[in-house]
């Protein structure tokens, strides 16, 4: 259609019907919905072509509300939520159908859900609501639909299961897990055919309750119901457990097994390679670890880095001997943090961090990362940060801060006799070279 003939009027509705298919078939949405609004104000009596340009409006709408939504997951992933949330709301006004609109608004929830976990991150005590965002930050929707679906109850048992581990009273521990289990197993077998992710929670909270059997086959059910298709992050906590199951009892080949089996069913995704990679780190195969970590580096989208692999390919290294590559990797973690703002790094980067800086001779740097710790959130550990912090300090001759970190120690070393005599008389011996 020429641009003279759109200018003055000349279109006929058929001419901006053919325009709109044009558009539609090249996905430019936003101007093809245009050309169908024309050809509708056109159109008298054509019941066909009008039936035709409703329905394109329709689907154009949906399609413009679709690519925002693909947009905010890309936002989301970039760690800017609040122009997500944005776009979101943006979808859900355009959808013009329920299924796109509910996916919008799914989407929208599923954003708040993550956001809350990012957040919850630095509080140190949950209400019920943030910890079941937190809970449920990583569930897909047919994984949502189906816990939703069983009302507070589900809800609460959930929480009390997952609650169960942050229990330092063991005998509490077993009276939450005992309860929650019971509600669980009533609404599991009350839903009968159509529970799947209802089994995940009954095994985790039968292998708290101590009953190895009936856990094992609790997530067995739930993996043979699941399917390829279900909720990866799900599918691995299952075969995570099982493992960590395997490995309390022992089998360490039958652990790796169920590593390597959570790898068969998502061969494309680096999160199960990263679990195979820590449990084999950690039972001493750094060598093996190396590969399978590398492999999960490989496999992650370069719009997503994950910090945590990175982390443990560097302990890795560090645990194969190969302390300047393994320098390299946590230090590049560090990186990630301070391109985000976030300035409070993880001990468990940190620290390791600064044991080999401070083996390789580089003190400054040691000290900078010790002094960083012993400001940080893993505040259990301050006093042994600001102790570290100290004695590197003092080898570098910078007394005086030395002896303003171990006045601090000795302040949070109260109620610890022997190490406070022992920070007391390394500030005593500061004091007679201070003068």
């Amino acid at each position: 259609m020429s641009f003279l003939k759109r200018m003055f009027g000349g279109a006929s509705a058929e001419d901006e019907r053919r325009e709109g298919d044009r558009l539609w078939d090249a996905k430019d949405f936003f101007q093809a919905r245009q050309a169908y609004e024309r050809a509708l104000e056109k159109a008298k009596g054509a019941s066909e072509l009008r039936e035709h340009c409703e329905a394109r409006l329709v689907a154009c709408a949906d399609a413009m509300a679709e690519a925002r939504i693909e947009e905010a997951e890309a936002l989301r992933r970039d760690g800017q939520i609040e122009i997500a949330r944005g776009e979101l709301a943006t979808a859900i006004d355009l959808a013009r159908s329920p299924k796109v609109r509910e996916r919008a608004r799914r989407a929208m929830e599923m954003l708040e859900r993550r956001d809350a976990v990012e957040q919850a991150t630095a509080v140190p005590e949950l209400t019920d609501d943030e910890r079941w965002a937190v809970i449920a930050g990583n569930w897909d929707e047919a994984q949502l639909e189906e816990l939703d679906a069983h009302g507070e109850e589900a809800r609460a048992a959930i929480l009390a299961v997952h609650a169960v581990a942050d229990e330092s009273d063991v005998e509490q521990q077993k009276v939450r897990a005992k309860s929650a289990r019971a509600v669980l197993e009533r609404l599991v077998e009350s839903s009968s055919s159509d529970a799947v992710y209802l089994w995940l929670e009954v095994g985790r909270a039968r292998l708290i309750d101590g009953d190895e059997e009936g856990g094992a086959k609790a997530l067995g059910a739930f993996l043979e119901r699941v399917g390829d298709e279900g909720n990866p992050d799900a599918r691995l906590a299952a075969h995570v457990a099982l493992a960590a199951l395997a490995d309390k009892q022992g089998d360490e080949e039958k652990a790796i097994d169920w590593l390597q089996k959570g790898i068969d069913v998502m061969p494309g995704d680096p999160r199960p390679f990263l679990q195979l990679g820590v449990y084999l780190r950690q039972k001493g195969h750094a060598e093996e670890a190396v590969e399978v970590l590398e492999t999960a580096i490989e496999l992650m989208d370069e719009d997503r880095p994950s910090w945590e692999a990175y982390q443990e390919l560097g302990l890795a290294k560090r645990d194969a001997g190969h302390d300047a590559e393994a320098i390299d990797l946590l230090e590049k973690v560090l990186r990630f943090f301070v391109s985000r703002s976030r300035l409070d790094f993880p001990a468990s980067t940190a620290r390791p961090l600064a044991e080999l800086h401070e083996k390789a001779g580089r003190l400054e740097r040691a000290a900078d990362l010790y002094r960083s710790l012993a400001n940080g959130s893993d505040r259990a550990n301050h006093l042994a940060y600001h102790r570290d912090a100290a004695r590197v300090l003092t080898e570098l001759g910078l007394l005086a801060e030395a002896r303003r970190m171990l006045t601090r120690a000795a302040a949070l070393a109260e109620g610890q006799p022997e190490i406070l005599a022992d920070v007391e008389a390394k500030i005593a011996k500061l004091d007679e070279q201070l003068g």
